[in-house]
């Protein structure tokens, strides 16, 4: 090959092609098998071979790096890099927490604005902590699962309900609420259930499937109670030796996950709800005009009296005003 012509290769060949390779080992609680599992398989596959292989991404799922904050300890003594996850990323950047207020969102539309406002300072309070926010997603509104029909709130007050024992924005909004509430790890709720401690679940339509506690319960009350979200992150240790290129192909890989998973979750939940939860023997109780009222109601009074024991009252009413200009926007009445 002439010297000009080497060179000019040389020169053209990208950042991304002359990067030495990388393995970034993530963590998720999604179970392997789960359309989360294998959203996340694609998005590893789409940044190896989008980076020429100069990174792999290496998926660890069903736990096996342990409970989300487990993963955060680990990936602080360098056994991991990074995370999939939830509560997770509320940890990392702790303005997340506004999200899971109940009664908050009223759609995933409004769920996804308020995400995409949010970033800019949820950016910030990861970099903070040590970490790469690459995004986050809306996964979607979570429910009742219940073993007997939860009519109104009186009743729902009387049911012992399991939530994540990582949330802590729910426990404290529950037990503001009067409601019953037993937090345990993930892997005790069906446990829980079976042993009659809980006599159903706070759950997202999805989580019901993947972790099988739709195969357990016998009623769904299709009550939207609050939307929970998820994120990507990577230590800064790990992300920033990165070439630049790479870098960018990882965010740019990151918006696709996200576009994927907003669509899988919302088909996933219309399809479940709207029929295949009654196919496994499930039946739905309508949620009467009065029971929405009365809970959105009594949720609103509790956060206020809880101030910032939940959420700083600056930022939630930052968010209730993009709300309300969205709304205006939209022609959405509160």
């Amino acid at each position: 090959m002439r010297p000009a012509a080497a060179l000019l290769l040389l020169l053209t060949t990208t950042t991304i092609a002359r990067a030495d390779p990388a393995t970034l080992r993530l963590a998720t609680i999604a179970p392997q098998g789960s359309g989360w599992a294998r959203e996340f398989g694609a998005w590893a596959r789409d940044i190896e071979a989008g980076t020429r292989g100069a990174v792999r991404v290496k998926m660890y799922y069903s736990a096996i790096g342990g409970d989300e904050f487990t993963v955060l300890d680990r990936i602080k003594r360098d056994q991991l890099d990074g995370g999939i996850g939830s509560e997770s990323c509320i940890r990392l950047g702790p303005s997340l927490r506004v999200t899971r207020i109940f009664g908050l969102f009223q759609n995933r539309q409004e769920s996804f604005y308020v995400l995409g406002r949010l970033t800019q300072i949820l950016d910030k309070e990861f970099l903070a902590h040590g970490f790469i926010n690459l995004g986050e997603a809306t996964l979607g509104p979570e429910m009742l699962f219940t073993r007997n029909p939860v009519h109104d709130l009186a009743e729902l007050r009387k049911t012992m309900l399991w939530i994540w024992d990582l949330d802590d924005a729910l426990a404290l909004q529950a037990h503001a609420l009067g409601l019953r509430v037993v937090a345990t790890p993930l892997d005790g709720a069906g446990r829980a259930y079976d042993d009659k401690n809980v006599d159903g679940f706070i759950s997202m339509p999805t989580a019901a499937l993947a972790f099988q506690w739709s195969a357990q319960t016998r009623y769904l009350e299709n009550l939207d109670l609050a939307y929970r979200n998820g994120c990507v992150y990577i230590a800064s240790r790990a992300f920033d030796p990165l070439p630049i290129d790479v870098q960018r192909y990882m965010r740019t890989a990151t918006g696709k996950l996200r576009q994927r998973l907003d669509d899988l979750t919302m088909r996933q939940d219309e399809a479940l709800v709207g029929g295949l939860f009654a196919r496994q023997g499930m039946k739905t109780v309508a949620v009467s005009d009065q029971f929405r009222l009365d809970f959105f109601r009594e949720a609103r009074e509790q956060r206020s009296k809880l101030g910032d024991k939940l959420v700083s009252p600056k930022l939630l009413e930052q968010v209730l005003s993009w709300l309300a200009d969205y709304r205006a926007e939209h022609s959405i009445s509160k």
